[in-house]
C-alpha cells in the first residue's frame, strides 16, 4: 500500500474531498451562527440602551430622577446576562448592576462606543455599547450610559459546536477513505482480472489473446495494445525459430561440404595438384561463410541504426559508380543499364552503396534478356528523395511479397537464386534504408518489378525507427512495404 497505489490514492482523495467539503460547510456554518449571535446582542443591547434613554428622559424633575436606580433594577429582572452602567458628568457612578471590577474595565473603553466591542474579564466574555443621553436636569446633566451582554454562553456554544465539527469531519473522512477504498478496489477488479490473464500468458502460450468482448471499455484500448503486442511478440518468436534454422540450414550445407572434402583429401594419398584443387574448393566454402558472417554483422549494425559515416551523399553519383562496376556483369546477362535524376541525402555513403548494389545484383539476375533496367532518382521537391530499380521479368508472386525481405528468404523457383549469396541481400537493403530513416517497397505486377527506396529530406539527419520486425504490407495494387509498419 504505497502512495503509488490507485486504490490508495482514490481513498485519499475520498477523504480529502469529503474533508474539505465538510470544512468548509463547517466554516461557513460557524461564520454564520457568530453573525446571528453578534446580530442578536446587538440588537438586545440597543433595546435595553433605548429603555434607559426613555427613563431618563421621562424624569422632569429631581425627585423623580431619584427613582431612576429602583426602574433600572426592576427593568433588568431576568436578564441576568445584561449589565447596566450609569454616570453622570463627573464620571460617578449613579447606577451599576455589575460589580465594581467590571465598572472599572467597563469606563477604561471610553464610553460610550457606537459599535459593540469585546473584551473578557475574569474569563467571561463581553459585548459592550454605550451612548450619552441629556437628563435636562442641571443635576447630573448629561449621563453616559453603559450597556454589556455576557456572551461567556455563546463562546461556550460555539467552542462546543467546533469540536463537534472537527470531531464530525475526521469521522466523515475517515468514512470516506473506507468507501473510496471500497469503491477503487471494487473499480479495478477488472483490471486484476485481466492482470491475472496476462500473468497466465508464458512463451508457450503467445497465441493466447484476451478477450476483448467482455472487457470493460476502460480497459479496452489497453486490451488491445496487448493483444498487439502479443501479436508482434508471436511473430517475432516465430521469425526467431524460422532464422535459426535457416542460418543452421545455410551453415550446414558449407559445413558439410568441407567435411566431405577433408574426409575425402585423408581418404588416400594424392597429389600436390590434387591437394590443391581440394584446398582452392575449401576456400571457396570458407569464402562463402566470411560472406555469411559479414552479412549478418552489417544487419546487426544497421539495425542498431549505426552509421559511422554521416555526410551529404550525391545519389546521382553513387549510382553512376555502381552501372560502371555492374557493367559488365550485365552485358554477360544481356541487359542494359539506365539511370536518370539526382538527388542529396544525409547518410553513409559505403552503406548506401550496398544498398544500391543489392538491389541492382537482385535486378540483373531476374531480369529478361534483352531489357534494360531503369535507376530513377527523384529529388523530392515536397518531400525526401526516392530512388527506384525497375527490371522487366517474371513477377514476384503475391504469397511471396510479404516474406521478400525477410532473412535466407527465398521466392519462387522462377526468381531462385543461381547459387550466389545467402537471401540476404534484400534484407540487408532494407536494414540500411531503414537506418537512414526511410522505408523500401516492392511492387510487381504484368513482368514489371521495381523496388522504390523513400528518404529523409536533404537537410534531415536520419533517425531510424524502432524496429518491430512486422512483414511488409501489401496494398491493392501489389506493392509491399519493407519499412516500418505498425498493426
Amino acid at each position: 500500500m504505497r502512495l503509488r497505489s490507485i486504490t490508495l490514492r482514490t481513498a485519499l482523495l475520498f477523504a480529502g474531498a469529503s474533508g474539505l467539503i465538510l470544512l468548509s460547510a463547517g466554516l461557513w456554518i460557524s461564520a454564520m451562527l457568530v453573525a446571528h449571535f453578534e446580530e442578536q446582542d446587538r440588537i438586545e443591547i440597543r433595546g435595553k440602551l433605548e429603555l434607559v434613554r426613555r427613563l431618563i428622559e421621562s424624569k422632569s424633575s429631581v425627585v423623580e430622577f431619584d427613582r431612576l436606580p429602583t426602574e433600572l433594577a426592576r427593568a433588568l429582572v431576568g436578564h441576568e446576562e445584561l449589565g447596566v452602567l450609569l454616570l453622570d458628568g463627573n464620571g460617578d457612578t449613579l447606577f451599576a448592576s455589575i460589580g465594581e471590577r467590571l465598572a472599572d474595565t467597563l469606563r477604561s473603553h471610553r464610553l460610550p462606543v457606537d459599535v459593540p466591542i469585546e473584551f473578557k474579564d475574569a474569563e467571561r466574555g463581553y459585548r459592550v455599547m454605550g451612548l450619552r443621553i441629556d437628563s435636562g436636569l442641571p443635576e447630573p446633566g448629561v449621563l453616559t450610559v453603559g450597556v454589556l451582554r455576557d456572551i461567556t454562553r455563546h463562546e461556550h456554544f460555539l467552542a462546543e459546536l467546533r469540536r463537534a465539527l472537527w470531531l464530525a469531519i475526521a469521522l466523515t473522512a475517515a468514512l470516506m477513505a473506507a468507501l473510496g477504498w471500497f469503491v477503487a478496489r471494487s473499480g479495478l477488479a477488472p483490471l486484476r482480472r485481466l492482470t491475472e490473464r496476462i500473468t497466465a500468458i508464458d512463451p508457450e502460450r503467445l497465441a493466447e489473446r484476451l478477450p476483448t468482448e467482455a472487457i470493460a471499455p476502460e480497459l479496452l484500448a489497453l486490451a488491445n495494445a496487448f493483444n498487439g503486442m502479443l501479436q508482434r511478440l508471436e511473430d517475432g518468436y516465430r521469425r526467431l525459430s524460422e532464422f535459426s534454422s535457416d542460418i543452421a540450414h545455410e551453415l550446414r550445407t558449407p559445413l558439410a561440404n568441407l567435411r566431405t572434402q577433408a574426409e575425402v583429401s585423408l581418404g588416400k594419398a594424392r597429389t600436390p595438384d590434387e591437394y590443391r584443387e581440394l584446398l582452392h574448393s575449401a576456400l571457396e566454402e570458407y569464402e562463402r561463410l566470411s560472406r555469411m558472417v559479414d552479412d549478418m554483422l552489417l544487419l546487426a549494425k544497421t539495425d542498431a541504426g549505426h552509421l559511422p559515416n554521416l555526410r551529404q551523399v550525391a545519389l546521382g553519383a553513387e549510382v553512376g559508380a555502381l552501372l560502371d562496376y555492374f557493367e559488365a556483369l550485365a552485358e554477360d546477362r544481356g541487359v542494359a543499364l539506365a539511370a536518370c535524376g539526382d538527388a542529396q541525402l544525409w547518410g553513409d555513403g559505403p552503406m548506401l552503396r550496398r544498398a544500391i548494389a543489392n538491389l541492382l545484383s537482385n535486378a540483373i539476375r531476374h531480369a529478361d534478356r534483352g531489357s534494360t533496367i531503369r535507376v530513377a532518382i527523384d529529388p523530392g521537391d515536397s518531400g525526401g528523395p526516392t530512388l527506384t530499380v525497375g527490371n522487366r521479368g517474371p513477377a514476384i508472386s503475391p504469397q511471396a511479397l510479404p516474406r521478400l525481405f525477410d532473412r535466407f528468404y527465398r521466392s519462387d523457383p522462377a526468381r531462385s537464386r543461381d547459387g550466389e549469396g545467402a537471401g540476404l541481400g534484400l534484407a540487408i537493403a532494407r536494414s540500411i534504408v531503414r537506418a537512414h530513416g526511410g522505408d523500401i517497397r516492392v511492387r510487381s505486377e504484368d513482368r514489371e518489378t521495381s523496388f522504390e527506396c523513400r528518404f529523409p529530406r536533404a537537410g534531415e539527419r536520419p533517425h531510424p525507427p524502432a524496429h518491430d520486425h512486422e512483414r511488409p504490407r501489401i496494398d491493392a495494387a501489389g506493392v509491399a512495404a519493407g519499412g516500418r509498419h505498425t498493426a
